[in-house]
């Protein structure tokens, strides 16, 4: 591999990760956005969020598991009344860190 090749390579790559980010804004930037489709937005981050944590929590082995000996699960249940009430994120993945930590050490 030459350094022409590479440098193209790395142009192109710069191109497919901005022009997507850039074209819809360039069009949308003349309109205003609906008050649904922001409303609709809110909803983007947690479904991400969820897809990929719930596969992490849920499955072993690509199999559901919903024992007690599940470490993921166990945390993500004692973690998540602290983590409602204090609504910080800190306070989740210290948190959350040190229940699995001391299942993982205990169980």
């Amino acid at each position: 591999m030459n350094q022409t090749y590479i440098l193209c390579v790395i142009l192109i790559m710069a191109l497919t990760g901005f022009l997507p980010r850039v074209i819809p804004m360039a069009i949308i930037r003349k309109h205003p956005i609906p008050h649904w489709f922001k409303v609709w937005l809110n909803f983007v981050p947690p479904a991400i969020f969820g897809a990929l944590v719930f596969p992490d929590i849920f499955l072993t082995e690509g199999r559901l598991n919903l024992s007690l000996h599940n470490i993921p699960l166990l945390t993500t249940l004692l973690i998540t009344p602290l983590v409602l009430k204090t609504k910080s994120l800190g306070v989740a993945v210290l948190a959350g860190g040190g229940v699995f930590a001391l299942l993982e050490h205990f169980l």
